[in-house]
């Protein structure tokens, strides 16, 4: 019996140990444990940028695409004459002023650059005599210029572009200074100058000889005389007073009687041909003592002269106008020349010289030349 108990236990024992062996066995193993780093480094973090920061760098932006100056100058002379200088010479006590501003800026992003020029120039001349009552003021320099130039860069040397220009004047121009009998010869808007081109620019690569030319095989010049009272003083000035336009010939209606304008044209011409405009601007010495400004531009109106060849043939061949041929002046180019010299003795004292080359054969058949020279005040202001 002992030994059958024995066995019994015996056999008990050995099931426990093959069940537990069997349990590990069949145990899914555990999954493994991974520590992942979501703290992130400071070279995937985010920079932080203060708004002083930010602000300085928008004005560093700035400031590299624009480039701005500006320059007025106020000039002035006197002439002053004793009595007896007076009795021999018969020369006139004066006194002059002339205020210039000169305004320019360019933006450029990339190969896109967009520049802008402004021009101003106002000048007047007191003239004393013994009688206070016949002392005369008179307008010596008059006028105001605004240009834009939007430009695409194609090559190193070369952008092509257009060019956009308006020129007109402050005030009001008379014929005398006799209050009572003057006679309004030019205004505000009589006459303005209206140019718009297309074409291309060469640009010289060479910081040392900043000269630009710009050739526009397309062309428009727009010549407005919008007022009323100076076009009746040219008219009575060119054909009569009081003579009526009815009675005049076609030749007379089509000849220029003020600034370029004809009867047939009424207040406005415009002229489309080619144009050249070659620019050219230097500083000289490190502290800019000398500067020199120039600026030549010439127009042809060479598409007019194709039309008014053609209107004149059409009208000619036409046998009812045997009697009254229709013939037209030809067309000669238009021709500005400017030339400017600043000479700075100090921050703010400058010598300013001006002179300027004009033809234009349907205001007048002679070259027209102005020069200017002025001693006074300076300012001037770059962003860079």
């Amino acid at each position: 019996m002992k030994r059958i108990f024995t066995l019994f236990a015996t056999l008990i024992a050995c099931a426990g140990i093959a069940n537990a062996q069997a349990t590990v066995e069949s145990a899914t193993p555990q999954e493994q444990v991974t520590f992942a780093n979501e703290v992130k480094t400071e070279k995937d973090a985010p920079a932080f940028k203060s708004e002083a920061q930010i602000k300085a760098e928008k004005a560093a932006a700035r400031k590299e695409r624009n480039t701005i100056e500006f320059n007025a100058t106020l000039n002035g002379s006197l002439a002053h004459f004793n009595d007896k200088w007076l009795s021999v010479n018969g020369n006139t006590n004066s006194l002059t002023g002339i205020g210039n501003i000169l305004f320019t800026h360019t933006y450029t992003k990339g190969k896109f650059t967009i520049g802008t020029k402004v021009t101003g120039k106002l000048g007047y001349a007191y003239n004393f005599t013994s009688n206070e009552d016949s002392s005369t003021v008179s307008k010596s320099q008059d006028e105001w210029f605004i240009q834009t130039s939007p430009a695409y860069v194609i090559s190193k040397s070369w952008n092509v572009g257009g060019t956009l220009s308006m020129r007109s004047q402050f005030a009001n121009g008379w014929n005398s200074t006799d209050k009572a009998a003057r006679k309004l010869t030019s205004t505000g808007f009589a006459p303005a100058y209206l140019i718009a081109s297309i074409g291309v620019t060469y640009v010289c690569p060479n910081a040392k000889f900043p000269i630009k030319i710009n050739i526009a095989p397309l062309s428009m010049n727009a010549t407005f005389v919008t007022n009323q009272t100076v076009r009746d003083f040219y008219y009575a000035d060119k054909f009569g007073a009081g003579t009526d336009s009815s009675t005049l010939t076609l030749e007379q209606q089509n000849t220029p009687y003020v600034y370029g304008l004809t009867l047939r044209n009424k207040n406005q011409r415009y002229e489309g041909g080619s144009s050249i405009q070659v620019d050219f601007d230097k500083t000289f010495g490190k502290k800019g003592i000398f500067r020199y400004r120039t600026t030549l531009y010439s127009f042809y109106g060479w598409i007019n002269q194709v039309a008014q060849q053609s209107d004149s043939k059409k009208w000619n061949a036409d046998p009812a106008n045997a009697g009254n041929p229709l013939q037209y002046e030809s067309i000669a180019p238009t021709v500005r020349w400017e030339n400017t010299i600043d000479i700075k003795a100090t921050k703010y004292f400058s010598t300013q010289l001006y002179f300027q080359l004009y033809y234009n054969k349907a205001q007048n058949k002679s070259v027209q030349t102005q020069t200017v020279l002025g001693v006074g005040l300076a300012y001037t202001f770059k962003n860079k």
